[in-house]
């Protein structure tokens, strides 16, 4: 089976022990999960990729387990719960955050935070975009995540860019991913900022023009995206975030933005300086 958008495609493998009708429904979620990637910049990250999806069962998630492989071609493997059904995949976190590690030539090395972060990042993104959170909801999720970071920093003597090599030894997921996504979030609204038109996701559809068929460290990646926004944000926010003990203060980010925190809920205001960059 394959999804076609233009000269792009995608290849989908199900596993032949699901039954017709589950693979019908497996079917559904992933056409829906692949139009959500497009809304990142209109089209996919990759002009061929690969998903392969498995039987698994859990009591705690439809789909536990998922992870991108890059190669020549990258490919995405998700396990699915064949009990599932259509709604609680699409409810479901996993793919959207898999497919957008693909939104980044990244080469798989060291600075795992970039990566991660980023998916964490776009997976609450297309999710609203998609219509799958409103966008309260997904600025309380955003800050959910932010305070989990800030909670795990009990290993504060470590930097981010240690911490985060040594992710399968210290197990500090939430402060790596978070710290991630924090970065990603900062830089989007620095471009915005400018108000020249350059965003996070034109940035990234200009480097995926040039470069998805490479393999670049968080480093390049920050160094060309810097070219592209003729800025000097990605490598300035790279050197920040990684050198960080714990993930950086956000408060006053999200308030600038018009969200705001009372007793752990988030309401938006369009009365804040930049509230206006926030939509």
């Amino acid at each position: 089976l394959e999804l076609r958008n233009g000269s792009q495609f995608i290849k989908l493998e199900i596993e032949d022990r699901f039954s017709k009708n589950e693979k019908d429904r497996i079917e559904s979620w992933l056409i829906h999960s692949a139009d959500a990637l497009k809304l990142a910049y209109g089209q996919w990250p990759s002009d061929y990729f690969l998903v392969n999806v498995t039987v698994g069962t859990s009591e705690s998630s439809p789909v536990p387990w998922g992870q991108v492989n890059r190669g020549k071609y990258p490919s995405v493997s998700l396990v699915v719960d064949p009990r599932s059904t259509l709604h609680d995949l699409r409810e479901d976190w996993t793919i959207y955050h898999e497919l957008s590690h693909l939104l980044i030539p990244y080469e798989g090395g060291g600075d795992l935070w970039f990566s991660e972060g980023l998916a964490s990042y776009y997976q609450n993104i297309l999710q609203a975009r998609a219509g799958m959170l409103d966008e309260r909801y997904m600025w309380q999720k955003l800050y959910n995540g932010f305070e989990r970071g800030r909670k795990q920093s009990f290993l504060s003597i470590f930097t981010l860019s240690r911490l985060s090599d040594q992710i399968r030894i210290n197990h500090h997921y939430m402060r790596i991913y978070w710290s991630g996504a924090l970065f990603w979030l900062e830089a989007d609204v620095a471009l915005r900022r400018l108000n020249k038109g350059m965003t996070l996701d034109k940035a990234l559809l200009e480097l995926k023009k040039c470069c998805h068929k490479k393999s670049l460290s968080p480093l390049e990646i920050s160094v060309k995206l810097d070219e592209i926004s003729k800025t000097k944000h990605f490598t300035r926010l790279f050197e920040k975030y990684t050198k960080s003990r714990r993930i950086p203060a956000y408060d006053s980010l999200l308030s600038s933005l018009g969200v705001t925190i009372n007793d752990g809920k988030v309401k938006l205001s369009d009365d804040s300086r930049l509230s206006p960059v926030r939509n």
